[in-house]
């Protein structure tokens, strides 16, 4: 029996949600589904919602919890808050620490905190003072960053030995995901826009860099450089693909990023980030060049969006029975596994 079980052994887990933008309801609808956890809040800072049935709000039928404003303002106390608000590290750990001290554990998906190490270190001190002052556990996790580009790599290379270096990547169809996700890729954009909105900060695949980083740290390269470079895919032909964003030729139809990692010189990550209306053969690639070479292929892809619900509402529950403390990443935590019904 895993620590988990002895400690929650089939209990139904309470959970408050803090965010409820597109994840954040993604999230709500699918704890409709799961008979492990019971919503007992809903946290979010927007007017449109504050004060609003959760269920109505998410385009559901009524649940009788109505939106709070913010966690000052919580009434109940929860087995475990899952915090979907920003993808920014500095933005996200006020927080993070609140729930903390109320005393609560905190799963949450910014993308920043995923390996904050060296980029975020003023937000993950302020996550892990208030972690070890609660002595409750902190763990940022997602499907990319948090598994597909790097967790999965780390474990994986358990199978090689003398591993010279490692090429990644992720090419999806964007065709099929959230409306937001397509504008944050810059699906639509003229070339001039798609610059502007680059420079701006405001259109790439957030956290990057930092699976750079985690999957330095697990392979044990000492990373001297790490880059991050992102173009436009670009659309020979009209394209108006149902559920998407139309595009006309010459216009962006999505990303391609890349992250590198250096070691003495030598450019020993590659993390290929594709992500396009219409792209075709999407994959989920790890590719591992040591004794011997692996080659792990998932045909089709995972949809980043019903992977990002599964995978943060299974960490919710293995964060819920854990007796560890501070502010974890992927490297100090056994596997997540799946909830079967």
């Amino acid at each position: 029996m895993t620590e988990q079980e002895n400690r929650h052994p089939m209990k139904q887990l309470d959970l408050v949600l803090c965010g409820f933008g597109q994840i954040g309801r993604m999230l709500y609808k699918t704890l409709l589904t799961r008979t492990d956890f019971r919503l007992v809040a809903v946290i979010d800072s927007s007017p449109e919602f504050i004060g609003r049935d959760a269920g109505t709000a998410a385009g559901c039928a009524p649940c009788g919890i109505p939106v709070t404003g913010s966690p000052a303002g919580l009434a109940v106390r929860a087995d475990v808050a899952v915090v979907t608000t920003v993808s920014d590290a500095d933005a996200a750990a006020d927080t993070i620490a609140g729930l903390l001290g109320k005393g609560m554990p905190v799963v949450t998906t910014c993308e920043e905190l995923f390996y904050p190490y060296p980029l975020h270190l003023d937000a993950a001190a302020k996550i892990s003072a208030a972690a070890q002052a609660a002595q409750l556990p902190a763990l940022a996790i997602g499907i990319n960053p948090g598994f597909l580009m790097d967790y999965r790599v780390a474990a994986l290379s358990g199978l090689a030995a003398d591993i010279e270096r490692v090429h990644v990547q992720r090419i999806q169809d964007a065709s099929p995901r959230r409306m937001a996700f397509q504008k944050k890729i810059g699906a639509g954009q003229t070339l001039a826009e798609f610059e502007a909105s680059r420079q701006a900060g405001r259109l790439r695949h957030v956290g990057l860099p930092e699976s750079v980083y985690f999957v330095g740290a697990a392979l044990g390269w000492e990373l001297t450089r790490v880059t991050e470079s992102i173009e436009p895919v670009v659309a020979e032909a009209d394209l108006a693909l149902p559920g998407a964003i139309p595009v006309k030729a010459g216009q962006a139809r999505g990303v391609r990023q890349f992250g590198r990692g250096f070691a003495g010189g030598r450019e020993v990550i590659t993390l290929e980030f594709v992500a396009a209306i219409g792209e075709p053969g999407s994959t989920d690639r790890v590719h591992i060049f040591g004794t011997p070479e692996l080659d792990s292929v998932i045909s089709g892809g995972v949809n980043g969006d019903k992977g990002t619900c599964a995978i943060t509402l299974n960490a919710a529950r293995h964060i819920a029975g854990s007796r560890q403390v501070g502010l974890l990443t992927m490297l100090d935590i056994p596997p997540i596994t799946g909830h079967s019904r």
